[in-house]
């Protein structure tokens, strides 16, 4: 369970900027914001991560398990936190959580799992291994690696 005591483990920080636009009639970002703020994160993650673009081989999200805690309102700076949690053959899996700026308010959680595919057949393929090195060498706390 992803909880605020292990916010430790997550290095990378994506600040949000919650737009008007992504209020709901009852005053909070809707359900379905949630989804591009972790992608936008993810975009940073890794580019901070892998430091080049995928050419050849892109992440898709294959699966994403979400919880909300509180609904984010006008006003709250949230913070995007992300960790890989595990690297497979072709998958990452991922864990997030959104938080207030200070990290004492746990505002959203969710896991997902990327898989690899060729950009240019849309198949399933291997993540190649130089990127499983810096995606490694990011995370001290990989919590499993399966080749």
């Amino acid at each position: 369970m992803i909880s605020l005591e292990d916010i430790d483990k997550y290095r990378f920080r994506y600040e949000l900027q919650v737009r008007y636009s992504d209020m709901d009639m009852l005053g909070h970002a809707n359900n379905a914001v949630y989804l591009t703020y972790l992608e936008l994160a993810r975009l940073g993650y890794f580019n901070e991560v892998i430091q080049q673009e995928w050419k050849e081989v892109a992440l898709v999200l294959a699966h994403a398990s979400m919880d909300y805690k509180i609904p984010i309102t006008p006003g709250i700076r949230p913070v995007v936190h992300i960790r890989t949690t595990k690297i497979g053959n072709s998958s990452i899996h991922l864990e997030n959580m959104i938080t207030d700026h200070e990290n004492k308010t746990l505002y959203y959680t969710s896991s997902m799992v990327l898989v690899a595919i060729n950009t240019k057949t849309g198949k399933s393929t291997p993540i190649p291994e130089s990127e499983k090195e810096k995606v490694i060498a990011y995370e001290p706390a990989l919590e499993a690696i399966q080749q």
